[in-house]
């Protein structure tokens, strides 16, 4: 009687297409994942650069150093260690807006095929925009 060991070519075949199959569901929703995980950190990241300037409004009553200035976000880049995945500046320039407004924006630095920007008002307003194939749809996030 011959004794069978190991695995015919046949059933390797087999799960190796089972095993191509899984990863082709799940690397989808594990990089959906990782993306939606880097935007709610830029978005605290915001809310944390917006904190400072509103300490900073109450001690120079300006969101600004001088009318052509903006003070330095403590928060530039997201996430603050690691591989930038946002650049987090101001979204407008300081002479084109009045004291008591400013704009916050990320903007995602990984483009593929779709632009990201993330903006913060001074009145708390999240906005989410992404620009694809020049088509721009814009989202308020809570």
């Amino acid at each position: 009687m011959l004794v069978r060991r190991g695995f015919t070519l046949l059933e390797l075949l087999l799960v190796l297409a089972l095993l191509g199959i899984l990863s082709a569901a799940a690397l989808p929703a594990y990089q959906g994942y990782v993306q939606r995980s880097q935007r709610a950190q830029a978005i605290a990241l915001l809310q944390e650069n917006a904190i400072f300037l509103e300490e900073f409004y109450h001690r120079h009553g300006s969101y600004k150093l001088t009318p052509t200035r903006w003070p330095t976000l403590p928060a530039p880049v997201s996430p603050p260690g690691g591989v930038a995945q946002y650049q987090l500046a101001f979204g407008s320039l300081p002479r084109n807006t009045d004291e008591g407004y400013y704009v916050l924006r990320a903007t995602r630095l990984q483009v593929t095929d779709e632009a990201e920007v993330i903006s913060l008002t001074q009145t708390g307003i999240i906005k989410r925009c992404v620009r694809r194939d020049g088509v721009e749809q814009c989202e308020l996030v809570h």
